[in-house]
């Protein structure tokens, strides 16, 4: 079995082929995070729990004289907020009385077979020969009524643990969250620690930068909309002497295309906490009663064998378990030539047959008809948002395009940018109220493009409608999907202005169901 629980010393041990994570049910039924490391029996390792005065820093009123029990010294598996601990926290509500206070203790428990799914939100997936076991651990706040749901999926010859969180609001009122973490990592011993993250910018992504974990907070983050170039929505911990060889590592991988922040800090104590999820800045997002909010997934591994390692259990499960696309999984990717560098905007439908021919003599397999073939787009100044075909460009027609090409003996693969608009386009002469513009402002332009607002759903049906089109028309074999700006002008006309909190994240969820709404009918 991948998940057990004992019982009688209220422990569950996740077991990947290589790993153990132990939480257990502790003291007043607060949850305590006890392990991650190679594989070990289902004993009870909270004796390794550091039991010491913490009248300093606070304690539980129903600990009554107990001073060594302390939320602020206690390793956990989700942070409560105001009851003692000063760390950073993975939950920030807003109740309907005006306070900020969570008490989440433990409440119920169940195991079952498969992965967790999340609402709006990709998670992986299981193939035949996975075995997986999901854990969900509810824990809850008596006073308020708002419950979280700690999700772990145990992929175990993958040794990944898929990770998730899941607020509920029970009460009878409207609560706001400020901050939710997807995960809460807390480790009795993080002295030795370096932080791993992956910076860089337009053209050098991912610059590998390691420094020591120390006694402030380390943030890693994104504000830009995206997980952009400039951050990766990835860290690891790792003992400082570890290399490519050997040595602990612990990675965590965040499957979230939006703004997303990554925390660790060294406490007091010299134990370690990382926390990992949405970005918080410009986040605001009510819970109505009854209703559940999902947090991304975020991908866990550990290995004593590395960075290498750890590198090749993310690849494995990526190509594995998260990309359905057939050129990871089954096909070999063709050679292709793309038309941006050779002509820019200045084509037509003879010129893209010319380079093809030119291009197949040299063994190329596929050309990709990139920006400039759609609406009035002769230049980035005009035209995006318009999908469909410049009949003075394409003279032909696409269908007839794709055939010639077809009959050449290659693949054709076309370009799109859906989440932008120009101002100069048929759509926004139609829909201006489509674009994220804060009112009496000018909106930023980059590339001298607008951010079309995901959040609403006649954008989502607007491009699945018309992208699905242009795809249905021809026999198009690869699409190349851009982004070429970050987000601002945060700011959606179907919301009020209490709401406006939740524009980022809806955006994403947006852009998601836009995704799913053209790969899963292709």
């Amino acid at each position: 079995m991948a998940i057990v629980y004992n019982e009688q010393k209220q422990t569950f041990s996740l077991h990947t082929a290589r790993t153990t994570y132990q939480l257990k049910i502790g003291n007043l039924n607060y949850v305590n995070h006890l392990y991650y490391g190679a594989t070990i029996r289902d004993e009870d390792l909270s004796y390794l729990i550091r039991r010491y005065d913490r009248g300093f820093s606070g304690n539980p009123y129903d600990s009554l004289q107990e001073r060594t029990f302390s939320l602020d010294a206690q390793p956990q598996e989700f942070t409560t907020q105001q009851q003692g601990d000063f760390r950073i926290n993975s939950i920030e509500v807003q109740n309907s009385d005006g306070s900020f206070s969570f008490d989440g203790r433990y409440l119920s428990h169940r195991i079952y077979d498969g992965p967790f799914t999340l609402d709006g939100l990709p998670t992986p997936f299981a193939n035949e020969q996975d075995t997986v076991q999901t854990l969900e651990l509810t824990i809850g706040d008596a006073i308020t009524k708002i419950r979280v749901t700690l999700l772990y999926s145990v992929f175990e010859e993958s040794d990944i643990i898929v990770r998730a969180a899941r607020v509920h609001n029970n009460s009878s009122h409207r609560v706001d969250l400020k901050r939710i973490m997807s995960i809460n990592m807390d480790f009795m011993n993080g002295s030795n620690m370096d932080l791993i993250s992956l910076p860089g910018r337009y053209g050098q992504e991912r610059q590998v930068e390691r420094q020591p974990l120390t006694h402030h907070v380390h943030k890693i983050r994104s504000g830009r909309g995206i997980s952009s170039h400039q951050q990766n929505p990835f860290t690891a911990l790792v003992d400082s002497t570890a290399n490519e060889e050997f040595g602990s590592c612990y990675g965590f991988a965040l499957m979230y295309s939006g703004s997303f922040l990554v925390e660790a800090e060294l406490d007091q104590y010299d134990q370690a906490r990382l926390v990992m999820g949405i970005n918080d800045r410009l986040f605001s997002f009510p819970v109505e009663p009854g209703e559940t909010f999902d947090t991304p997934a975020v991908l866990m591994t550990y290995t004593h064998k590395g960075l290498a390692r750890m590198s090749h259990n993310f690849h494995h499960f990526f190509r594995r378990n998260l990309n359905r696309s057939k050129f990871v999984r089954d096909v070999r990717r063709p050679v292709l030539i793309n038309t941006w560098e050779a002509a820019f905007f200045d084509f037509d439908d003879e010129k893209l047959v010319n380079i093809a021919k030119a291009a197949k003599d040299m063994g190329v397999e596929m050309i990709v008809m990139d920006d400039g073939w759609f609406g009035k787009r002769d230049d980035d100044n005009s035209g995006l948002g318009d999908w469909y075909v410049n009949e003075k460009k394409i003279k032909c027609g696409l269908t007839e395009l794709v055939r010639q090409i077809n009959d050449l003996g290659m693949k054709f693969g076309i370009w799109f940018e859906p989440e932008m608009v120009s101002e100069d386009s048929d759509l926004f002469r139609a829909h201006p109220d489509w674009a994220m513009e804060i009112p009496g402002r000018h909106a930023v332009r980059s590339r001298n493009q607008l951010v079309l607002d995901m959040t609403r759903r006649e954008v989502h049906e607007y491009l699945i409608e018309h992208i699905n089109r242009i795809l249905d028309s021809a026999n198009i074999y690869y699409v190349k999907w851009d982004l070429n700006r970050a987000i601002t002008d945060l700011w959606s006309n179907a919301l009020p202005a209490d709401r406006q909190g939740e524009v980022s994240h809806r955006y994403v969820l947006g852009l998601y169901r836009v995704l799913d709404g053209i790969v899963k009918t292709v």
